[in-house]
């Protein structure tokens, strides 16, 4: 049997491992961050291939960061799409990507990076 002050270090000793691990991004404000999307060409087409890139400005590091487009038509007729976006390291997240269709389309940027989770909505029209 641990003795009272045995089982208080050892409870210390694990909160110590526990939050020193943790990839929590120090000084980050989720609400600093900001997407803008930029479509080539401009303005998409029914059939013709995009890129449809994300603009992630506001992080403290990109670092570490990884995104997704979520792309779905804005009535949310159909499924999404989840597609992984390639970085050029300067902040661009890229797809390539055909529509089939005409409208609107909502775009959910998520960007993930260490326990940061963050989803921003955009609107694309597709002619």
């Amino acid at each position: 049997m641990l003795k009272p002050i045995s089982r208080f270090l050892l409870a210390v000793l694990l909160v110590f491992a526990v939050t020193a691990c943790s990839p929590e991004l120090k000084g980050q404000d989720p609400a600093k961050v900001k997407v803008d999307l930029v479509t080539e060409p401009s303005p998409v087409k029914t059939g013709e291939k995009a890129v449809v890139t994300a603009q992630i400005t506001g992080l403290t590091t990109q670092e570490g960061a990884r995104v997704q487009l979520d792309v779905r038509m804005a009535d949310n007729s159909g499924l999404p799409e989840l597609l992984d976006a390639k970085t050029s390291g300067d902040g661009n997240y890229s797809i390539e990507k055909t529509f089939d269709q005409p409208g609107k389309y909502a775009i959910y940027v998520h960007l993930y990076q260490g326990v940061l989770h963050i989803t921003k909505k955009k609107v694309l029209d597709v002619s």
